[in-house]
């Protein structure tokens, strides 16, 4: 369909929140983040991340290898597109090809990454396996989707190279589990600016009772500046909990 752009003085349901995805604002973009940790073990703080565990946030480009860890015929040299951070803190998307005769033999990415927020397969097949994103060891996962979900669910955002982030709002659901009867789960947004090497920061922090949840809005927007890590943990008391929880985010170039 062609025509004339939207005027947002004319049109009631036009503004920010479609004309910055529609990519009407030069330099400026839009990113809804969404993660699960579906086992956040009681008495300790674990990132919200498919992997269930206290992530390793790496130093260097340490993330270099991707593979399956059960062989499936069917997604023999599809395709995993993976957004992330290079070691200059750059923006990089790539494909990468599972390998063509043992999805379980890792394939080298293109860039190595420092940082990791997205991948998603792109075949008509669903994994019936885990997907990981590894170091050369293959001894630590940065990236784990799940069987059947072909996607990511990574509760964090690192803020590119040359670039600020605006954040509008975080929020976080407990979903109902069996045994999920913790005395309480506080849920903290935490930020690192690695371009001055400061220690994690609390930002804001809100518990969330069981079968339940919140939605912590930013008026005016929160603002972090490149190169930060972004990313929401959960600390169940009494009992491990299963929480899904993202943020929104406005990119705005430097």
């Amino acid at each position: 369909m062609t025509g004339k752009p939207l005027d947002p003085n004319l049109h009631p349901l036009v503004d920010d929140g479609l004309l910055i995805p529609m990519g009407a604002y030069a330099g400026i973009t839009s990113l809804n983040q969404y993660g699960r940790n579906p086992s956040c073990a009681a008495g300790a703080e674990e990132e919200i991340w498919n992997g269930s565990e206290v992530y390793s946030w790496p130093a260097t480009a340490l993330m270099t290898k991707l593979s399956q860890t059960t062989d499936q015929e069917a997604l023999r040299g599809e395709t995993v597109h993976i957004h992330g951070l290079d070691g200059n803190w750059d923006l990089v998307e790539q494909d990468v090809v599972l390998n063509g005769t043992l999805t379980t033999t890792p394939v080298v990415l293109a860039t190595p990454l420092i940082r990791v927020f997205f991948a998603e397969v792109n075949a008509d097949t669903l994994a019936d396996s885990t997907i990981r994103l590894h170091n050369d060891a293959e001894n630590v996962d940065y990236l784990v989707m799940p069987v059947g979900n072909n996607t990511t669910a990574l509760g964090w955002y690192t803020v590119p190279a040359g670039k600020t982030a605006y954040m509008t709002n975080y929020w976080a659901h407990h979903n109902p589990a069996t045994g999920a009867t913790f005395t309480s789960n506080l849920i903290r947004l935490r930020a690192v600016d690695n371009a001055n090497g400061y220690a994690s920061k609390v930002v804001h922090q809100r518990g969330v009772p069981e079968d339940s949840g919140f939605r912590h809005p930013f008026t005016p927007y929160r603002k972090f500046t490149e190169k930060t890590d972004l990313y929401l943990t959960s600390a169940p008391v009494g009992a491990a909990a299963d929480v899904s929880a993202g943020f929104d985010l406005i990119l705005v170039d430097n």
